[in-house]
């Protein structure tokens, strides 16, 4: 199927009249499409979808909406690493912005539908966690390799976030800034990082809280390992 195919498809399962009952041919189309030239009217159509399946309770959604995260990340990764986006050293890059170069707008695409993505409601649902843990990794990813300058926001923003998904894929995108930006870390954040690694039951989320403060340089590794077998003494014992 055609990228206008599979959103079709999306179209009809919201209006309620679609009769499959096997989607996967919607993930292998998705897959498929990444074979093929990306071209600006897709991913449009593509950004177009996501925030209509936000938008809806459907069950059967829930389960393909995460396709559609991956084939945005994938999508933006495969334009990155053609080599045919060109940005200065310090040159930002600007969601919904209409770039001369087809490349660079198909990637401020990106960002406009992550930054709506996570100004939307959040009613705590598995949903919810779904998509904004999905809209962040793409901007994760895209960080390094390219200024974003709404990204620290939306990071910062969903660090404290009850949805645990979400939170992780937040600090994986404050990791990655600090390992790419030269900004000093604020005081505030290393105190947010600290309470939330005292805090969480999960391992991987308290060492990123501790690797994020290493890429910021203001603990080295051996600090963060005696700190690790702190939280661990506490939480494992």
């Amino acid at each position: 199927m055609s990228i206008k195919e599979i959103c079709n498809e999306i179209d009809l399962i919201i209006a309620g009249t679609d009769n499959r009952k096997d989607y996967k041919n919607i993930y292998y189309s998705l897959h498929s499409a990444l074979t093929r030239r990306i071209i600006y009217s897709d991913i449009a159509l593509i950004c177009e979808t996501i925030l209509k399946i936000a938008k809806t309770k459907n069950k059967i959604l829930r389960y393909l909406e995460k396709d559609f995260w991956g084939f945005v990340n994938a999508a933006s990764l495969k334009i990155i690493f053609s080599k045919k986006i060109v940005l200065g050293e310090n040159e930002e890059l600007l969601a919904n912005t209409c770039y001369d170069n087809i490349n660079k707008r198909i990637l401020s695409k990106i960002v406009g539908v992550v930054e709506e993505v996570i100004g939307l409601k959040d009613d705590n649902s598995k949903g919810s966690e779904l998509r904004r843990s999905g809209a962040l990794n793409v901007l994760a990813d895209m960080i390094c390799y390219i200024h974003v300058p709404v990204a620290k926001r939306l990071f910062l923003d969903s660090i404290n976030s009850n949805n645990q998904k979400e939170q992780y894929a937040a600090l994986l995108g404050l990791e990655n800034y600090f390992s790419f930006s030269n900004d000093e870390i604020e005081t505030d954040l290393v105190d947010a990082l600290d309470k939330i690694k005292d805090e969480t039951d999960d391992r991987a989320i308290a060492s990123t809280c501790l690797q994020i403060q290493i890429n910021a340089g203001i603990i080295d590794e051996m600090v963060a390992l005696d700190e690790i077998d702190d939280w661990k003494d506490e939480h494992y014992y």
